[in-house]
């Protein structure tokens, strides 16, 4: 994405499109800026699975190894609450 969130002197907050160089949302409040994004990396997911999905790649043999271990213990492990979120600094579930 191409977009910057900026705060505008009325302290409410603009995205700015470096493709579009112009701004297309302004006049919002955190939440509706978070809910644009919500709904952007919905479709950004959806659309990294479903390329993913047809390429079908296949596990390696070391992959395979981990799957069996999780069959075995009777679940697949979880990120927790100190997994970093890329280079954010922001970790799972920070704003729930």
């Amino acid at each position: 994405m191409g977009w910057k969130i900026e705060k505008q002197a009325n302290g409410k907050f603009a995205i700015y499109s470096t493709r579009l160089d112009d701004y297309i949302v302004i006049d919002a409040e955190p939440l509706h800026i978070a809910q644009i994004y919500a709904e952007k990396g919905v479709k950004v997911y959806l659309a990294s699975a479903r390329m993913q999905l047809e390429r079908q790649t296949p596990v390696p043999d070391a992959g395979e190894a981990k799957i069996e271990v999780s069959r075995r213990r009777g679940s697949t492990p979880k990120e927790g609450p100190d997994v970093p979120i890329g280079v954010t600094g922001y970790t799972v579930g920070e704003f729930e």
